[in-house]
């Protein structure tokens, strides 16, 4: 999935590159942006420094796939050219008006003192490979906001269109903002969807849609943390009504969307059945380095994954086309776990692991993946303790914290997608997913359970992931 076309990527030299993930070619990858089905295929856009693995420079990758499998990259879509822009093209999203596809995207400049400036810009393309841009359409500040304004994400809405904007109130304190138009070109605000004050100092990256019956909103906190208590950027998701007539929005509580340690910026699109899917960045906004950087890249994207919406909880799955990268499946039949057992049959830098559980069992249980010694990355159902955990073990056997959520039920299956350096776990039903980039030893392969009270596991299955060439 992740594959350049263009660039031959040695994968012995580079243990890290991953093999179906979204990466750079080179230099950093940050937000995805403009995620949209056009003309038969996805197209994917992301934050892009071609030229570093810093956070500047910043222009529009892009992507495009007909099955979410194979990707294809396309030149560069946007880079800083213009006044309105000097210091990047920024998140935003696109939509199709007649026979154009439409970027929407924050233009940001700082003076010689540092000073911001934002406007959220436009840009139009016939073929989706070149753009044209149209300059600022909502310059900034906005009354009673200060200049951190920006990520517009825009969704048509009968005739006219509508527009969430993350925003800062003077007060310093996050919300979004409901803009609304007739013309992609002339936009109006509307309202504050979220009450300053309940939701950090900054809201931004927000995502309006409606889902099985329901207004669902995404959007990115940003906290004042203190030390060891975490990142202060968090992605949740917030579910109410959008009265149609007043623009209102009644609304329950925020609830994170992923419990791993890197996961940030997502957005989502409709696939021409009329599945939500989502994108996000395998990443955090405060992380400055990774051993990838050695080899030139930084960061990539999460696997795409379906939302549902069902009894008031956002469930993620992933996207059913993901099972066209699964090879021939290697199955153990109802292991017993009693201290450890390695599984030697399933070995692999690359695959999916699907762990069938009794819900009725008791024991706690852990898979330690991509094992070497004592090096892992380990999923556990500490049941005693109430939680999921997501680790990972050095050579030293140094553990490190990747993720952690509360179980609020019994866990009938686990589904793991490991690539050469992420993982990602879904819990039961999607209801609890944890994200995280790993970057095991070389030949760090084995898959190895563990429990110390003898768990029952009704069955494990293995695939190996990879693309396959596409019929000619």
């Amino acid at each position: 999935m992740n594959t350049d076309d263009q660039t031959p990527f040695d994968l012995d030299i580079d243990p890290w590159r991953p093999v179906f993930h979204v990466a750079p070619p080179a230099g950093l990858l940050n937000d995805p942006n403009g995620l949209v089905f056009w003309q038969g295929r996805h197209h994917v856009f992301f934050q892009w420094n071609p030229k570093g693995c810093t956070h500047e420079n910043k222009s529009w990758g892009h992507r495009v796939s007909a099955d979410l499998v194979h990707w294809e990259t396309m030149p560069i879509a946007l880079e800083p050219s213009e006044w309105y822009e000097t210091h990047g093209c920024y998140s935003g999203s696109a939509v199709v008006d007649g026979d154009d596809l439409v970027l929407i995207y924050t233009g940001n400049v700082r003076d010689a003192e540092g000073r911001r400036e934002t406007r959220q810009c436009l840009a139009r393309s016939r073929d989706g490979k070149q753009f044209s841009k149209l300059g600022s359409v909502i310059d900034g500040p906005l009354p009673g906001y200060t200049t951190h304004f920006r990520d517009p994400k825009v969704t048509r809405v009968g005739d006219g269109w509508r527009m969430v904007l993350g925003a800062q109130t003077d007060g310093l304190q996050g919300t979004v903002l409901l803009l609304a138009s007739t013309d992609p070109a002339r936009w109006e605000a509307v309202t504050e969807l979220l009450e300053a004050g309940e939701h950090g100092y900054m809201c931004e990256c927000p995502d309006l849609f409606r889902l099985d019956g329901e207004d669902v909103l995404l959007v990115c906190e940003q906290r004042e943390t203190k030390p060891g208590k975490g990142s202060g950027n968090v992605a949740g998701w917030i579910a109410g009504r959008l009265d149609p007539a007043s623009l209102a929005f009644d609304h329950g509580a925020f609830r994170r969307l992923d419990h791993g340690r890197d996961f940030y910026a997502p957005q989502t699109w409709e696939a021409p059945d009329g599945r939500r899917l989502m994108l996000a960045w395998m990443g955090l906004p405060e992380q400055d380095d990774a051993p990838t950087v050695a080899h030139g890249w930084f960061h990539c994207l999460t696997l795409p994954r379906e939302l549902r919406l069902v009894d008031g909880r956002l469930l993620q799955s992933p996207a059913v086309e993901l099972e066209a990268l699964r090879g021939p499946a290697r199955r153990v039949r109802a292991p017993i776990v009693s201290g450890e057992r390695d599984f030697p049959e399933l070995v692999g830098e690359t695959y999916e692991l699907a762990v069938a559980l009794d819900p009725r069992e008791t024991a706690d249980l852990a898979f330690d993946l991509r094992v070497a010694g004592e090096e892992a990355t380990s999923v556990e159902i500490d049941r005693a303790g109430g939680v999921v955990r997501l680790t990972t073990r050095d050579r030293e056997g140094t553990t490190v914290a990747l993720g952690e959520a509360p179980l609020d039920g019994p866990v009938d299956l686990l589904r793991v997608f490991v690539d050469r350096s992420s993982i990602e776990v879904f819990v039961g039903d999607g209801r609890i997913v944890l994200s995280a980039r790993i970057y095991p030893s070389p030949g760090a392969t084995g898959v190895r359970a563990r429990s110390i009270g003898g768990a029952v596991v009704a069955g494990i299955t293995f695939w190996p992931l990879a693309p396959r060439p596409t019929a000619e």
